[in-house]
């Protein structure tokens, strides 16, 4: 039968999530966890990408762990991939990472900070019970900083100037860390932090640009997101359009930058579909060299076209970004 709710967790934290739980299914919500839900024979991939797709609400119990965790990091984009509602829960502080902003941003936290009390279940039960209700939950805002920038589905299918259909370029960064990035199981999580925050530059980057373009934003105005401390500056550089650049130049890297992120969401889509089967096949999925081949094909494309976006970027702003050449070569080896 299906859960009301998935808990997404770290080993280190399984105590507290034993007890989240008891309490919870003591309030009348059905619960999915691992040490709980999975039955003898069943395969833990596969059953994880069921239970997360069968749920009605992903918790996520955040943690110093849970946040270096791949496997969670998968989660959190399979919950995104079904549009599952997310409900973070701080159970001990620490910093959110690139990827986990823009998952988590603007949407319903509650903190617990080590105090599992029954004040604490009744305000979580209660957000949960609201949203299985159908009613809106208000949102409690998280201390750690989070994206102004995290789009909004469907935000990028309006039109601009009654010319050509607008892009999100920062929509497509999100996909670009969540199904590549994150997929990548030879990168350690501090790699993965270290590519997000470029990747996170250069997309807005290009988003920034697009809005110069459409004159939403003055040309002197710099990126939102600060440089990364592994990117690259030229001299001179200062987060801004490089002001050398005449129009025909930028009008070139318009529609430039435009067609390389409709063709990168054109393979994120695909891709996508391509990891739900992988979640789903479980352990088989090793064995199905099409499904792995025709995985890494997306993923490479995709590298292919963050390349050479990061290197019309530089063009424009005077900044190299490192971290679509790692993803490129880590694909390639």
């Amino acid at each position: 039968m299906p859960n009301d709710v998935f808990i997404s967790y770290r080993r280190k934290d399984s105590d507290f999530v034993s007890q989240l739980h008891r309490e919870l299914t003591n309030r009348g919500i059905s619960a999915w966890f691992d040490k709980e839900s999975i039955e003898v024979g069943d395969h833990w991939r596969s059953s994880i990408a069921e239970g997360i797709r069968d749920c009605r609400v992903f918790v996520l119990v955040l943690s110093p762990d849970a946040v270096q965790s791949i496997n969670i990091r998968k989660e959190v984009d399979l919950a995104e991939s079904h549009q599952k509602p997310i409900v973070p829960l701080v159970w001990r502080k620490t910093d959110i990472p690139v990827m986990f902003e823009y998952a988590l941003a603007g949407i319903q936290w509650i903190e617990f900070n080590e105090a599992a009390s029954a004040e604490n279940f009744d305000k979580l039960a209660g957000i949960i019970q609201r949203i299985l209700g159908g009613e809106p939950a208000g949102v409690e805002q998280p201390t750690e900083p989070t994206p102004s920038t995290r789009p909004q589905r469907g935000s990028a299918g309006r039109r601009g100037r009654g010319t050509a259909q607008e892009v999100s370029a920062t929509g497509t960064g999100v996909g670009v860390i969540t199904k590549v990035v994150t997929q990548i199981s030879s990168f350690t999580a501090a790699e993965q932090d270290a590519i997000n925050e470029e990747l996170k530059w250069l997309f807005t980057a290009a988003d920034h640009f697009l809005k110069v373009r459409r004159g939403e934003a003055a040309p002197s105005a710099p990126v939102s997101v600060a440089i990364p401390p592994e990117a690259e500056p030229a001299a001179g550089a200062n987060n801004a359009l490089l002001p050398s650049l005449d129009d025909f130049a930028q009008q070139m890297a318009d529609t430039q930058i435009q067609g390389i992120i409709k063709q990168i969401n054109i393979y994120l889509r695909n891709l996508a579909i391509e990891l739900e089967k992988q979640a789903l096949q479980g352990g088989a999925a090793q064995s199905n060299l099409a499904l792995i081949n025709s995985i890494k094909l997306q993923q490479q494309s995709i590298a292919d076209r963050t390349q050479e976006l990061a290197g019309l970027i530089q063009q424009l702003y005077g900044i190299r970004v490192y971290g679509p050449d790692d993803i490129k070569n880590q694909l390639a080896g």
